[in-house]
């Protein structure tokens, strides 16, 4: 038994299995299930490397005698579960090339709940999000891409290529991809629908030049149809900062809109904000109350144009597999989705000339049965994605510190508004009868005066009914709060000082 070293593509672990099997393995280190797939010319002299041009190793394959052969590496995220992406080319001395290109990873987020809580992620890969293609066109436009003029199909058949011998090793892999994706969004899917083959389609192009060509293309194809938790929002982990900020934003939009457009929605937006009819997750995360109002538009004119089908004649069965449903289909089909995950392991091309098609079809099959990405490439895979979701995590973390220290501050310069506003309240209490005090002395002493000049009194009378004398100098009288009467000469006192004085001016008795 011979012993060979390989690399988990999901944690890098290092796998030691029997070279003389093929099989699906087990890693000890994260449990993922990895197909492990050996090629009968794995020793076969014909095998070539390609590289980039500064010396980075790709993959391996064989080839016939005569093939030049280029790899290249970029360096940019595709996904988040992708952080780079190869190519790797080999050219025949008839002008044959053959191409293959790594994984591609897309998701169409239809529901715009989760689109919203994507949108909040810190150092967000956008790029790989994207409207949903169908398999054969996906196909097809990468190949027409390549070719650079319109292909027409001829005929299909399998692929023998690493995932096209087990079917079952390509849905390992596929559920692994989207399990690392939940983690990465700390929320929680299960599949609707699944689509895990390999196919090779033959094209044929014509060249400007009137040139006929033969063009092979093929792919591992993976995808699947998801929905989070069974109401919409089960799984999803609540605590999380950016699914509270989603759904604080749809709280403000349902907030708004109960107050507008009573009359186009109807009975629904009545029940709604009146309480006699609740809005679930379920429906704040498929169209909010206009969502529930059409729905239920939708399911009353179901019923009267087919008033005699029972519940079980109408009911919609969740997809159990794409013979059930088409791939990419399970919303047409009456069945909730909120993702499709969709994308190639890796695809293949051939383009040669028609005379040369028996040769480069054969280099063709051989390419694609022998290829082997290098192992350190899966471990670089994941080392990046790994450092990006720490990257992301030090990134929340550092904006929670800074939403704390905001909050710490405010709360500081809340207590110190306070204390001012009480210290001045005090201040301007004083002031005020620091100033009546100078006031009363300063008019006594003008009275007292004027009283040993002029000896003379008027009478008033308090709200008692005690009269008093005041002399003639006063040119206002006042009683406080306790009767007591005393008079003023000069500018009296202003409506607000009497009110916070609880002074009253008094008349002279006829």
């Amino acid at each position: 038994m011979e012993l060979k070293a390989y690399v988990c593509p999901q944690c890098g672990a290092s796998l030691e299995v029997d070279s003389l099997t093929v099989s699906v393995v087990r890693c000890p280190n994260c449990g993922n299930m990895i197909h492990i797939g050996y090629r009968t010319g794995e020793n076969d002299p014909n095998t070539m490397t390609f590289s980039t041009s500064d010396g980075v190793p790709l993959a391996t394959a064989v080839l016939p005698t005569g093939y030049t052969t280029q790899g290249f590496l970029y360096n940019s995220w595709q996904s988040e579960l992708v952080p780079f992406t190869t190519r790797i080319r080999a050219d025949a001395p008839d002008g044959s090339v053959l191409i293959s290109d790594s994984k591609e990873l897309f998701h169409d987020v239809r529901n715009v709940f989760i689109k919203g809580i994507i949108g909040l992620v810190p150092n967000h890969v956008s790029s790989g999000y994207t409207s949903f293609i169908e398999p054969d066109a996906y196909l097809r436009d990468w190949a027409e891409k390549l070719f650079g003029l319109p292909l027409t199909e001829v005929s299909r058949s399998a692929l023998p290529s690493r995932l096209g011998s087990s079917t079952d090793a390509a849905r390992t892999q596929l559920a692994s991809d989207v399990s690392r994706f939940d983690q990465f969004m700390e929320m929680s899917s299960a599949a609707r629908n699944a689509l895990c083959y390999s196919v090779m389609v033959k094209y044929t192009g014509t060249l400007s030049n009137g040139r006929e060509s033969i063009v092979l293309a093929g792919m591992d194809y993976e995808g699947e149809e998801l929905v989070y938790g069974g109401n919409l929002l089960k799984g999803l982990n609540l605590d999380n900062q950016y699914i509270k900020a989603a759904k604080e934003k749809l709280d403000q939009f349902l907030g708004r809109s109960a107050g507008t457009g009573l009359s186009e929605i109807g009975s629904t937006f009545s029940d709604v904000v009146s309480g006699r009819e609740k809005l679930t997750f379920s429906d704040m995360m498929s169209g909010g109350i206009i969502g529930k109002a059409m729905r239920k538009k939708k399911d009353s004119q179901t019923q009267q144009a087919a008033p005699a089908q029972t519940s079980a004649q109408t009911q919609v069965k969740p997809a159990s597999g794409s013979e059930d449903i088409p791939f990419g289909h399970c919303k047409d089909n009456g069945v909730r989705i909120d993702q499709i995950t969709f994308g190639s392991h890796r695809k293949y091309f051939c383009f040669c000339y028609k005379e040369n098609e028996a040769e480069a079809t054969s280099a063709f099959l051989d390419f694609v049965r022998t290829l082997e990405p290098d192992p350190t490439l899966a471990q670089r895979e994941v080392s990046a994605i790994n450092q990006k979701m720490a990257e992301i995590r030090q990134t929340v973390a550092q904006n929670q510190a800074i939403v704390m220290q905001k909050q710490a501050q405010l709360r500081q310069m809340q207590m110190q508004t306070s204390q001012m506003i009480s210290q001045n309240a005090r201040q301007a209490s004083a002031g005020l009868m620091d100033s009546f005090q100078r006031k009363m002395d300063s008019d006594s002493r003008i009275s007292q005066a004027r009283s040993e000049a002029i000896r003379g009194v008027d009478t008033y009378t308090n709200s008692y009914g005690q009269t008093y004398d005041v002399s003639t100098a006063a040119d206002h009288v006042y009683q406080n709060q306790y009767g007591d009467v005393f008079g003023v000469s000069g500018t009296g006192f202003d409506q607000s000082d009497l009110n916070q004085l609880n002074l009253t001016e008094l008349d002279k008795n006829d």
